[in-house]
């Protein structure tokens, strides 16, 4: 159910008072008050005591073959008292709490209808359709100070504001149980007068749709009218506990719906609301899933006012992804494909939300937020802990396997909004070689480049037989984080080679003469059919031939890479051309 309220409450938030609610008897049961259909077998209980007779296995059978006629409430109530009034206290003990029910937490508001009148207060739910006779839902929301506006029957739709211009509208199709005019025999139930019919439709057209409570099961007419509704301008979901009626789910196919299997109704609606005040919240630092925390992100990302806000979010989330990353990483499984598949699994799921935050999050940044992502990559970065006893060195090396993703998804968002400023700083960021001595230092491209782990080895994990294995693994892996800002698979290769083309750039640059090899980490791009740099006639040399053109005025010299100097970074790219040409620098 998890995933599933997840959705409904992005879409009830991002859909403010787009979405109605349908309750039925569900949403009451678990307060103690009977169903509609309960409170007529046991007023046939009542009559066969007074006629002397068993009434038992089937009530219903019973009064009908007794009285020839259908158990409808006038009837029922007409065999068991006279006046309005008499037959309005009859029902009241079926509906309304004694001090026993009080004592005993019965027939009073659920957890559900509290929630629903916090989402109502919130303008979340503007409109909510119940089949259901009680007053628990006006109750809920008269203690968040909410007086509802109540339709409980054709004559009432006259004198009501349009939806549209009223805060709240509840409509009790079935009737209120202190007005003997309310429906629930199956010929009552089975159609509304055209007034009703034509505002239900309304409501139906014009609104998505929650469900919860309701089975479909009893409600004829209500169904007919939701078969009718040919508008899906909004989705709808169709909440049911345990087993899923057949008519429900008949609805649900029609309207073009989603079935969501619930606990029950309290659950349900307290974790919807719980997910709404977490969207809402500006203290909540556990987003709830990859849309909920982009969401927040992209709020607090563009106002000044929330740079606390982000900074919270973010490494809130950056520390949830290392705790997660620490509780199953054991340096001392063997580098193969059985132990490693798993390990990569869990490395991506860990930092799932991390990755997009920090592709969404450098593509909406401002140059302020520079500090912020290299913050982040660093504190991702750090070394792992020295193990005890033995390990692998491939294994301990593969730590940065995430630290890898996280840069790789940063540096391509950077190329593509053209932020070459943080790209910059991030290449030149630094780390720790080892947690127990923070006074050593290595560049971090030194252990995030597509020769994290020898071709061969790589190979061997992924049973694959590519020349660069892991940069193409991570080329696929990536590809789909990049759907909603690169939508053309052809950029999007285009970015990744530019990106491991500038990332060996700069491991050269960096490391020219200090290691006392002039070796590159090159990626998939020295494969690719146009032969990327070899080429003079595809987009990838294209953006590189602007360089030769702006010379100190390319932006990524003017974003201080290469020390902002084009001879230099020239110097660089010839040494490093030869190299990918198979010529020793």
């Amino acid at each position: 159910m998890d995933n599933l309220t997840t959705t409904i409450s992005f879409s009830v938030y991002s859909n403010k008072g787009i979405y109605a609610l349908l309750l039925g008897s569900g949403i009451s049961k678990s307060s103690g008050i009977p169903t509609g259909w309960d409170i007529v077998k046991d007023l046939i209980k009542r009559i066969a005591t007074l006629e002397n007779e068993e009434c038992f296995p089937d009530p219903e059978t019973w009064y009908m073959t007794k009285f020839e006629e259908e158990p409808d409430y006038s009837n029922l109530l007409s065999k068991l008292v006279k006046t309005p009034s008499e037959r309005i206290n009859l029902l009241r003990p079926y509906i309304e709490a004694n001090e026993e029910d009080r004592e005993q937490g019965l027939k009073i508001p659920t957890k559900a209808h509290y929630a629903i009148a916090n989402l109502v207060k919130k303008g979340y739910i503007k409109v909510i359709i119940t089949t259901n006779f009680d007053r628990l839902i006006e109750t809920a929301l008269q203690s968040v100070g909410i007086e509802p506006t109540v339709i409980k029957n054709s004559f009432d739709i006259d004198g009501t504001m349009p939806l549209v211009h009223n805060d709240f509208t509840l409509i009790k199709v079935n009737g209120d149980y202190l007005d003997s005019r309310f429906l629930n025999t199956k010929n009552e139930l089975e159609k509304y007068d055209k007034k009703m019919h034509n505002f239900l439709s309304q409501i139906i057209n014009e609104y998505g749709i929650i469900s919860c409570g309701w089975s479909a099961v009893w409600d004829l007419g209500l169904i007919r009218i939701l078969d009718q509704c040919q508008s899906f301008k909004f989705g709808s979901y169709w909440a049911y506990k345990d087993i899923c009626e057949k008519q429900l789910e008949d609805v649900a196919i029609k309207r073009k719906g989603q079935l969501i299997n619930i606990n029950d109704a309290d659950t349900f609606f307290t974790e919807i609301y719980g997910k709404i005040e977490a969207l809402e919240s500006i203290n909540d630092n556990h987003p709830l899933n990859a849309e909920i925390a982009l969401a927040r992100l992209k709020k607090y990302i563009v106002k000044e006012e929330h740079k606390i806000l982000l900074h919270d979010l973010i490494f809130a989330e950056l520390e949830e992804a290392k705790n997660k990353i620490n509780r199953f990483e054991d340096l001392s499984l063997y580098p193969n494909n059985e132990h490693f598949i798993p390990l990569i699994r869990k490395y991506e799921s860990s930092i799932d939300i991390a990755l997009k935050m920090t592709i969404h999050g450098v593509y909406w940044s401002k140059p302020e937020h520079n500090l912020l992502f290299k913050d982040l990559l660093s504190r991702i970065s750090e070394p792992v802990k020295d193990p005890p006893g033995r390990f692998y060195q491939e294994t301990r090396d593969f730590h940065y396997y995430p630290s890898m993703l996280i840069i790789y998804a940063l540096g391509i968002s950077s190329l593509k909004v053209q932020k070459y400023e943080l790209l910059n700083s991030c290449f030149q960021l630094k780390i720790s070689e080892r947690d127990s001595d923070h006074s050593s230092k290595l560049f971090l491209i030194q252990n995030t480049n597509p020769w994290l782990i020898d071709p061969k080895i790589m190979n061997s994990i992924l049973n694959t037989n590519y020349k660069t294995p892991l940069s193409t693994y991570v080329n696929q892996m990536l590809r789909p984080y990049f759907k909603e800002i690169i939508t053309n698979d052809q950029e999007f290769n285009l970015m990744f080679d530019i990106f491991e083309y500038i990332l060996g750039w700069y491991y050269l640059y960096l490391t020219e003469g200090a290691l006392g090899s002039n070796w590159v980490p090159y990626g998939q791009y020295k494969w690719r059919s146009y032969a990327g740099f070899r080429s003079n006639s595809n987009l990838f040399i294209e953006f590189f031939n602007e360089a030769e053109v702006q010379k100190d005025n390319w932006l990524p010299i003017k974003g201080g890479m290469f020390g902002g100097n084009y001879a230099k970074y020239l110097e660089i790219k010839e040494k490093l051309d030869k190299f990918l040409n198979g010529f020793h620098i």
